[in-house]
């Protein structure tokens, strides 16, 4: 089993177990129990592991942060904006990477080959061999020029953080291609060019999807399909 389908059954098991928690706080018999808070419990905890994973202190106090605005009563926080308690976590997770480190911030690229490895700072990693690429970012902002010849299958994993991928200069294996495109509670947008063929069998959770123009229906064209799941977040497809 690989590495994103393991993040895409756990992040779906958390995503129905928040689902459950949302019909039961309609449901008086847990009007004593706060449901929703339970639900949300259980996305920020995913995202604090997986942060945890990453060595990302800012994405660890982060979601720290929103479980502190969600039981501002309980921890004698009522009185505060729930902005400066977000601002107060951010902060610590910054003073903790000043500490104790980060994962550090480095361009490395590997020829061997038909290999070509390109890691970037502490929250994004790209690598690219063959035709096939794996482009994954976790939190914060990266945009991301794709160049390969004869592209064959291709992985794009964004899990909180906002990435833009451009395809131009990209050209597709004769035989088709294959992308697994995953969206956790980020903000994704894809920019293919208008001459790609692709079909997209998308899963929606809570998040949303949205097209802009369409790509070529020439059937001579090779064809790209496309494994969309979006989870809470946004993804935005483009053909220009």
């Amino acid at each position: 089993m690989t590495k994103s389908k393991i993040k895409n059954i756990v992040r779906g098991l958390a995503i129905i177990v928040f689902a459950v928690c949302l019909l039961l706080s309609k449901n008086n018999s847990f009007n004593d129990y706060p449901m929703i808070k339970i639900g949300m419990c259980v996305i920020l905890a995913l995202i604090l592991v997986e942060q945890l994973i990453e060595k990302s202190w800012v994405g660890v106090f982060f979601p720290l942060g929103v479980g502190a605005c969600l039981f501002q009563n309980e921890l004698g926080l009522g009185g505060i904006h729930f902005a400066v308690i977000i601002l107060a976590f951010v902060l610590i997770g910054v003073g903790f990477s000043m500490i104790f480190g980060k994962k550090p911030a480095h361009i490395n690229i590997i020829h061997d080959g038909d290999e070509h490895k390109l890691e970037i700072g502490g929250n994004s990693e790209y690598w690219e061999e063959d035709g096939n690429f794996d482009l994954d970012n976790s939190l914060g902002s990266k945009t991301q020029y794709l160049t390969i010849n004869n592209m064959k299958k291709g992985t794009i994993d964004n899990a909180l953080g906002q990435m833009t991928v451009y395809f131009n200069g990209t050209t597709v294996d004769p035989d088709g291609a294959f992308l697994d495109i995953d969206n956790g509670m980020g903000s994704l947008a894809i920019y293919f060019p208008k001459e790609f063929r692709v079909s997209f069998n998308c899963d929606n959770g809570m998040g949303k999807i949205n097209m802009h123009g369409e790509g070529s229906q020439d059937l001579n064209q090779p064809l790209i399909k496309a494994d969309v799941d979006n989870g809470m977040g946004q993804i935005d497809f483009y053909f220009e």
